[in-house]
Formats: structure tokens, sequence, C-alpha cells
């Protein structure tokens, strides 16, 4: 663990140094990217990274209940998640909700690129970045449900394309159409005040 810490103190001090020096495009790769992993490092195992799989799981369970899909959370294990195949009686399909089907690496990327993005104020930010978050969060569930919904109705065949294709698929776009939102409008919006204010 003293390897991650020594790893954080560097961080910190050339993220302050290229912020003070103001070279914009290296702090805003460095500072993002440094936070997004050494949240990460920190999150793995800890109660943050369980606590997150477990809602991830019972929020999809929840959702799919209101949709007539039967599911249930084991449990034993909070973040797995069963899922009823129907087609040809197969059973209980086991969807695991580990690190990359919880949204974490999603939620630290989002964090990161927002809280050091140098276009907009404090303030702006932290509301962006509560929104930001939720919508993330929400998204996840979504494809979690979508790959649920597939498996559910097409079996246990499919689970290639239901996870790899189509839940990634959709994730991907609803998360570009966030950025986009977020960085690309905010920033235009930033302009268009400062270019009023003139």
């Amino acid at each position: 663990m003293t390897l991650w810490v020594a790893a954080a103190v560097v961080w910190v001090v050339l993220v302050a140094a290229l912020r003070l020096g103001r070279l914009w495009l290296p702090f805003y790769v460095l500072a993002t990217v440094g936070f997004a992993l050494l949240f990460l490092v920190a999150a793995r195992g800890s109660p943050v990274e369980h606590a997150l799989e477990a809602a991830t799981a019972q929020h999809a369970h929840e959702v799919s209940g209101l949709l007539g899909i039967p599911t249930m959370v084991f449990r034993n294990a909070p973040g797995t998640l069963l899922v009823l195949v129907v087609v040809g009686r197969v059973g209980w399909t086991i969807i695991e909700v580990g690190i990359e089907c919880s949204g974490l690496l999603e939620l630290a990327a989002f964090a990161g690129l927002l809280l050091f993005y140098p276009g907009l104020r404090v303030g702006r930010r932290l509301t962006l970045l509560a929104f930001g978050l939720a919508a993330t969060y929400a998204i996840n569930i979504l494809r979690l449900l979508v790959i649920i919904a597939f498996l559910h109705w097409g079996g246990k065949d499919i689970i290639f394309l239901a996870h790899t294709v189509i839940g990634r698929g959709v994730f991907f776009v609803l998360v570009i159409a966030l950025y986009w939102f977020v960085f690309t409008r905010a920033a235009l919006q930033a302009v268009r005040e400062r270019v009023a204010q003139g």
C-alpha cells in the first residue's frame, strides 16, 4: 500500500505544479487519469465497492420486478443477481455484479473528468457532478436491465450478444449523450456567459 501512497503524493505534486504553471492540457490529463486510478485502487475491495455492487444488483432486481421479469438478489452474496430464464425452461442464471457491472469504473472516470475540468466554476462542477453521477448510475442500471431482459426472453445462448454488443452499445450511446450534455454543452454555456459579460 505504501507504493500507492507514494504514487498519490507524486500525483498531487505534479498536478499542483502543472496547475500553477497553467499547463492546462497536461494538468487535465494527469489529474483525471490519476484521480480515477487512485480512487479505483483505494475503493477496490472496500465497503464502498461492495455497497455499490449490492445497490446495483438490488436496484436492477427492483426495476426488473416492475417490468415483470422475475429476479432475485442472492442474500449471501449481495452483488449476485439471479435471473429467471424462461426460454426452454432453463431456470436461473447468475449475473455477478462485480467492478465492471457496478459502474465504479465509469463513476470514477466521470468524477475525475469533471472535478478537474478547468473551464467551469467550482459550484457548477459540483452541481454537474451530482447530476452526472446519478445519471451514470441510472444508465448502468438500464444496461443491466437490457442484459436481464435479453437473458429472460432470449435464453443463455444470447449472453454474448446481450452483454457485449447490445448492453455495452446502449451504455456507450447514453454515456456519450451525458458527456455531451455535461461537458460540451456546459463549456459552450460558459463561453457564452463570458462573451456576454465581456
